[in-house]
């Protein structure tokens, strides 16, 4: 049955496609992020939020946990964990049209049931919670006074020069959605609506006033290969803090003065670094509001994985 399964796999690919697969190099990611336990965020954080996009990065977590709950009523299958992989930017417009149901808080250890390996010419792959290797530097950071889980996952991914690479996406963390904007601001009173979402089967349209999710951490990573691998971290952690704004107020018919307000708001304190790694190597990330742990190892790579498998099962 293996045998049959790899020679299938095989038969699939073309011969520029076999070529294609041969010259890839596979890299297996870890990566761990923490927070510490610091100033008050307006302190650190910028008065302006500056988000990330993601829209066209690689989603291996949303297929984990988000369902489509009107998806089947308008005739749309939803993506799989591989469409988010390859396409996350038409999966990002699908949900757009689709009412969709997510956890309002992420775990910190995101990974696949079973153990899971990279195919010849496919896409990024979330890995297990058996193939991950860094629990014992997690436990060690745990145990130390302020420091909490953010994120661990591991995958496997081609790695392509800049211009070609995809950067992938983290997030994790509470859904602030239901109290702040992206944009940091609360969320006003005379936008609450009923939550209960609208069809109109004749139009076969739907409003969607269901507010995008506005995770504790989000971002990107993006890992490119040019002679020497390179880590672009793009990634913002918000924290619920007190801002000074002024607004203008109205004393008198003819004189207006500027007055200062303090109000709630989600600041997002932004980790933004590019460096230059060695693969096998464990790298320390520094901030002052959080850290990330990250390895990139040399890993079988798949399309000697397929070819030994079905050398071995032949003999």
């Amino acid at each position: 049955m293996l045998r049959q399964t790899l020679l299938i796999l095989l038969g699939f690919l073309s011969f520029t496609e076999l070529a294609y697969a041969q010259d890839e190099r596979w890299f297996e990611v870890e990566v761990y992020l923490f927070e510490r336990s610091n100033a008050d965020p307006q302190e650190q954080a910028p008065q302006q939020v500056q988000l990330t996009k993601t829209n066209k990065a690689i989603d291996l977590i949303s297929p984990l946990f988000s369902t489509n709950i009107t998806g089947a009523s308008i005739g749309l299958e939803g993506c799989s964990s591989r469409d988010w992989a390859t396409n996350a930017d038409e999966c990002n417009q699908q949900l757009k049209s689709t009412q969709v149901n997510h956890l309002s808080q992420i775990p910190s250890n995101i990974f696949a049931v079973e153990p899971q390996y990279g195919v010849p010419g496919g896409p990024a792959v979330l890995l297990s919670d058996s193939q991950n290797q860094f629990q014992e530097i997690i436990n060690k950071l745990s145990r130390e006074r302020g420091n909490r889980s953010l994120l661990h996952m591991t995958w496997q991914q081609s790695m392509l020069p800049r211009h070609k690479a995809k950067a992938v996406r983290l997030f994790s963390g509470q859904d602030y959605a239901s109290r702040y904007e992206l944009s940091g601001q609360t969320v006003q009173t005379h936008q609450t609506e009923s939550v209960i979402p609208q069809f109109d089967f004749f139009g076969e349209t739907l409003s969607d006033d269901t507010p995008k999710p506005v995770w504790e951490l989000d971002g990107t990573l993006n890992i490119y290969l040019n002679h020497y691998l390179y880590v672009e971290t793009a990634l913002n952690l918000r924290k619920e803090g007190i801002k000074t704004v002024g607004i203008m107020m109205d004393n008198t018919h003819l004189n207006e003065t500027l007055e200062s307000v303090t109000t709630p708001f989600l600041f997002a304190i932004p980790m933004t670094q590019n460096r230059r790694v060695r693969s096998d190597e464990i790298h320390y990330f520094d901030h002052p509001d959080m850290g990330m742990i990250l390895q990139i190892r040399k890993m079988e790579q798949p399309i000697d994985r397929v070819t030994e498998a079905v050398s071995v099962d032949v003999n």
